[in-house]
């Protein structure tokens, strides 16, 4: 028996999703929980990644959307994304990211946006570091930057 909270979420996330059909919608929108258990993460000398969201995924996506860790007092490469912008949320932990020169503390509930092309990466603190990830493509390419280039 769908519930008013089910209805209005369903109604909430198709309108999100771009889906008209209230048929369509039910169909996108049949989630199971425990899907997130079955995404291995993609693992780093650092850490890892865990994609929530993206063409690989659904392949009508129109965003990727994932969970990057690093272990405390390490960092990702620094890199940049030529077909996207990224926004970095802070879940917990700290970290000091780069973004192209300038260097930034973030916290948990801090929000960073990287705009395209431009080099980054973030260096854990005392803490491993969790966020949340988004760019606005469903395919993100990563390209490395040497360290000597900005």
């Amino acid at each position: 028996m769908p519930t008013r909270r089910n209805i209005l979420g369903a109604a909430f996330a198709a309108t999100l999703l771009g889906v008209s059909n209230s048929s369509d919608a039910a169909e996108t929108l049949t989630l199971d929980l425990s899907v997130y258990d079955k995404i291995e993460p993609v693992k780093y000398p650092f850490g890892w990644l865990r994609w929530l969201m993206n063409d690989q995924i659904d392949p009508k996506a129109e965003l990727t959307l994932g969970l990057a860790y690093i272990e405390a007092h390490q960092s990702n490469p620094l890199h940049l994304h030529p077909n996207s912008a990224e926004i970095v949320h802070i879940l917990s932990g700290s970290c000091d990211h780069r973004r192209g020169d300038q260097w930034l503390k973030l916290k948990a509930g801090d929000t960073l946006r990287i705009p395209k092309n431009t080099p980054h990466m973030a260096r854990a603190g005392e803490q491993p570091l969790l966020a949340m990830i988004a760019y606005d493509t469903p395919k993100r390419i990563m390209v490395p930057v040497p360290e000597d280039k900005k």
